[in-house]
C-alpha cells in the first residue's frame, strides 16, 4: 500500500470508522505542542486532517508502515 493510499485509510471519511479501535494516549507536552501547531497551519493552510486524532492517525501509519520495509 502507498503513502497516499494509507493515509487515506487513516483518516476515511466522516461516518466510516466504525470498526476503528478508540484508545487513550499520553503524550510529552513538547509532542503536544507539535500536533497543536500543525493543527493550527493546516487550519491556516486550508489543508484536510486538522484534527489532533487525525495527525496521530498519520504519524502512526506512516510508523508502521516504516517497520513493514
Amino acid at each position: 500500500m502507498g503513502i497516499k493510499q494509507s493515509m487515506a485509510a487513516a483518516n476515511p471519511r466522516r461516518g466510516e470508522k466504525g470498526d476503528f479501535r478508540k484508545i487513550s494516549v499520553t503524550l510529552p507536552p513538547m509532542i503536544y505542542e507539535r500536533l497543536v501547531l500543525e493543527s493550527t497551519r493546516r487550519k491556516i493552510a486550508g489543508e484536510p486532517n486538522q484534527l489532533l486524532s487525525s495527525l496521530l492517525r498519520e504519524a502512526l501509519t506512516l510508523h508502521v508502515d516504516g517497520l513493514e520495509r
